[in-house]
């Protein structure tokens, strides 16, 4: 469409040829998926995310239930703009940047949703277990994960359970044992951890410097003793709704000032300052809010 309308990257190259131009699809410029219309599910259902979300008991395929691909789609847009101008002040010459959904999150879930599909010709058969998604444990007042990758790891979880007779078993003893048997793996752990508290657990491991964590709702995330302490969520006065909550922005530089408010501008309130700029007097400002041409802030 962009093109149809004379605006296209060759369009704008002739009049800035050091132009960073962006272009952001659902499924890319060709292909049978290029003229459909697209949301998150679609590209959650065709990257393979509900595969690695599938129930583990039924394998019915589940969704994420947050906007994983419209986001990891912006986070690599912005990364590629700020190397395409990085280019620009290298080299003088402009870019055009071209992205799409799908390519964005499969390439994102690549390290380890698809680890295992790496080596062409050793590709496993039937479904493909997923770590993620199973190390959740039911204790008996809440739930927590327990994140055991490396031997050692594994080994201070089973010191941890009391069993460690589990460091040294055939089924566990490597990484790759105990991903292929992860099943049973989580079925004996779990039938443990449920026996005892969650702050039981989280004793145990920490002392045995075992990755672990309790899984908080999402009224017990932003009271976290470790979110504030980062002070990552602020409130602020917001002109219509009053007090309001947000992150900051998650990365900071030293020595740049941040905004001292999230809050968006209002439909209209810097119509002025901007038509201002332009050359417009104040009488022509107020003849344009009159006649509905611009909205009156």
């Amino acid at each position: 469409v962009i093109e149809e309308m004379g605006l296209g990257y060759e369009d704008l190259k002739a009049l800035k040829p050091d132009i960073v131009y962006v272009s952001i699809s659902g499924f890319g410029r060709h292909g049978p998926f290029a003229e459909k219309r697209v949301y998150d599910p679609v590209i959650q259902a065709l990257s393979g995310i509900t595969d690695i979300q599938a129930d583990r008991d039924t394998q019915r395929p589940r969704m994420m239930r947050t906007i994983i691909p419209d986001k990891t789609t912006a986070l690599t847009a912005a990364q590629a703009i700020t190397a395409a101008l990085l280019g620009r002040e290298r080299d003088g010459c402009g870019q055009h940047v071209e992205l799409n959904m799908l390519d964005a999150t499969v390439a994102f879930m690549w390290p380890e949703g698809m680890m295992r599909l790496t080596v062409v010709g050793d590709e496993p058969d039937g479904e493909i277990g997923q770590i993620a998604q199973d190390l959740v444990y039911k204790t008996t007042d809440g739930y927590i994960t327990v994140a055991a990758m490396s031997n050692d790891q594994w080994a201070g979880t089973c010191r941890g359970l009391e069993k460690p007779e589990w460091i040294d078993d055939e089924r566990f003893n490597t990484t790759a044992k105990r991903f292929d048997n992860i099943k049973e793996r989580v079925a004996l752990t779990g039938a443990i951890i449920e026996t005892n508290s969650s702050e039981y657990w989280l004793n145990k491991f920490d002392a045995e410097g075992v990755p672990c964590a309790p899984i908080l709702n999402r009224l017990e995330v932003i009271e976290h003793e470790q979110i504030l302490a980062n002070n990552l969520v602020q409130n602020y006065a917001h002109p219509v709704l009053g007090q309001v909550r947000q992150p900051r922005p998650a990365a900071t530089l030293q020595g740049m000032s941040r905004a001292p408010t999230p809050v968006a501008p209002a439909l209209g309130e810097h119509n002025e300052e901007v038509l201002g700029e332009l050359g417009f007097d104040s009488e022509q400002i107020k003849q344009l809010q009159t006649d509905g041409v611009i909205f009156k802030g």
